[in-house]
């Protein structure tokens, strides 16, 4: 993957603010709309999750998870010809530190401060993605693959 796909695909995770969350228990898939913030490098994606929450309880069960970003708000006239998606896929990591926890609450409320209180709700749980491959696509037919090390 060259650097100019590179620059595009951490532009676009970090500049969007949600995502869709693709996990799977029991062969099941379930989505969910999610916001996120991001790491410097783009290679860690953090979300918070209720508890109870399905998806909360799938990944245990089923690590594997899949996020898409796209550009569907940004665009005009909703030319999908100007829509850019990046579709993540990751591993969930459980067991997060306190400190780590403390700092993904505080990243996520500074992005999305309107959402504050759910993220600093004690039964929230913070969720931390590592990104293992990404497929990026610029419009209906410009796809470009990479594994992590190459981002």
């Amino acid at each position: 993957m060259d650097d100019d796909i590179r620059g595009k695909v951490g532009a676009l995770i970090r500049d969007q603010g949600t995502c869709v969350l693709a996990t799977a228990s029991q062969n099941r898939p379930h989505c969910s709309l999610m916001a996120y913030s991001t790491n410097d490098s783009c290679d860690e994606i953090y979300l918070i999750t209720a508890r109870d929450s399905q998806k909360y309880k799938n990944m245990p069960e089923n690590p594997a998870v899949s996020l898409l970003i796209d550009t569907r708000q940004n665009t005009s006239n909703q030319d999908h010809n100007e829509i850019i998606a990046l579709t993540v896929s990751g591993r969930f990591q459980g067991i997060i530190g306190d400190s780590e926890q403390e700092r993904i609450r505080k990243e996520l409320s500074r992005k999305h401060p309107k959402l504050r209180d759910f993220f600093e709700n004690p039964e929230s749980e913070p969720v931390k993605i590592i990104v293992e491959s990404i497929m990026f696509l610029e419009g209906p037919n410009k796809l470009h693959y990479g594994v992590i090390a190459e981002l």
